[in-house]
This record gives structure tokens, C-alpha cells and sequence, in this order.
């Protein structure tokens, strides 16, 4: 996900989403994923997850860790 054109077509869950995953680059990819989807449980609203799922599920552009993060959540 990079580019200015994307954004102006990615939705706020899924910009939102990669924004937290880079807070995460250092740790291992399977423990970053858990501790987002933790987060994101915890602070989104119910509302916002499902955005971010139906975006993933339609093929929203996203990074490994981010794209488990929704295979976490579903």
C-alpha cells in the first residue's frame, strides 16, 4: 500500500489499520497481527470492523500482517 492515488481510494478503517500494523514493523508478524486485532476489538467501534472486514474480504489492497489481522477477526 503506497502511493497518493491509493489513498484518495482507500477507506479510513484500512488506512487506519496499516498505520497501527507500522507501529508494530519491529515485532514478529504473527504476534504484531494478534496485538492488532486485540487493539481493534478493544478500541473500534463494532461498526469500524465490520468496514475493515468487508474491505478486506473485497480485496482491499493489504499488507501480510494486516491481512491477518482480518483473518483474526472474522
Amino acid at each position: 500500500m503506497s502511493g497518493a492515488s491509493e489513498s484518495a481510494t482507500v477507506t479510513p478503517e484500512v488506512r487506519m489499520a496499516h498505520e497501527i500494523s507500522r507501529q508494530f514493523a519491529s515485532e514478529p508478524p504473527e504476534q504484531a497481527a494478534q496485538t492488532i486485532a486485540a487493539h481493534l476489538r478493544r478500541f473500534w467501534a463494532p461498526s469500524m470492523i465490520v468496514a475493515f472486514l468487508t474491505e478486506a474480504g473485497a480485496g482491499a489492497d493489504l499488507d501480510p500482517v494486516v491481512s491477518r489481522v482480518a483473518e483474526l477477526l472474522r
